[in-house]
C-alpha cells in the first residue's frame, strides 16, 4: 500500500507542477516532467525556469514561433487614456463594477 500512496503523490505532485508550468505559460511537457529517468532541467543546457511557450501556442510542445512574450504593450502614461483624453480613475469601483469619478 504505502508504494502505491508514493505513486499516487509523485503522480499528483507532477500534474500540480505541470499545471502550474501552464498557468506561467513555460514550454516543458508533462513527459519532460514527470520521467524518472531524465526529468527537465537534467540535460546540458536545460535551464530551469524553461523558455516561455509562443504567443499562438495552446500547449507545450513543439514550438512554433518566437519564445517568450511579444513586446507590444505601449509606454505606460501618468494616468487616464491620454490618448483618448479621458481622466484618470479614481481607483475606485462604484455600484455595478463602474469607475467612480
Amino acid at each position: 500500500m504505502l508504494p502505491v500512496g508514493m505513486l499516487l503523490t509523485w503522480a499528483g505532485y507532477s500534474v500540480g507542477l505541470w499545471g502550474w508550468c501552464l498557468i506561467r505559460g513555460y514550454n516543458v511537457t508533462l513527459g519532460q516532467l514527470m520521467s524518472p529517468a531524465h526529468p527537465y532541467g537534467s540535460a546540458k543546457g536545460q535551464a530551469w525556469p524553461p523558455p516561455l511557450m509562443s504567443p499562438n501556442q495552446i500547449f507545450p510542445g513543439k514550438n512554433t514561433g518566437e519564445s517568450g512574450p511579444v513586446a507590444t504593450a505601449a509606454p505606460k502614461s501618468a494616468g487616464g487614456n491620454a490618448a483618448a483624453g479621458l481622466p484618470a480613475p479614481s481607483g475606485r469601483i462604484g455600484p455595478g463594477g463602474t469607475v467612480v469619478k
